[in-house]
């Protein structure tokens, strides 16, 4: 009977959707986008009315997915394959706003013995 010698590491994983993102990471980075397209959409729309409002929201989650894939390829080259959910969690546990089971301190495992070995 013939076997397999490897187990494939990534047979399981989601794949890479657009530039890097997977689609969770994708959804995220676009949420992300038309926050920051909000901002300048309400600043400029004193001056041009209510139209830069959706444009901002529109045109900013393009810029963030554009350029953030390139960063995002960077920042996961070489990690696990949820490095970057993990990240956000320990950040949102240091905010106070994240899970309260997320582990926060770390240091190494030491043994102190009592007795001295003969």
């Amino acid at each position: 009977m013939q076997t397999t010698d490897f187990l494939p590491d990534r047979l399981n994983a989601e794949p890479v959707v657009f530039r890097g993102f997977t689609t969770p990471e994708l959804g995220l980075a676009a949420l992300i986008g038309i926050a920051l397209g909000l901002v300048p959409g309400i600043l400029f729309s004193f001056l041009w009315g209510w139209v830069t409002i959706p444009t901002g929201a529109l045109l900013m989650p393009l810029a963030v997915v554009f350029f953030g894939g390139r960063i995002m390829t960077r920042i996961k080259r070489g990690k696990p394959e949820n490095y970057i959910w993990q990240k956000l969690a320990v950040k949102r546990a240091r905010a106070g706003v994240g899970d309260a089971r997320t582990v926060l301190a770390g240091h190494d495992w030491s043994l102190k013995r009592s007795w001295r070995p003969s």
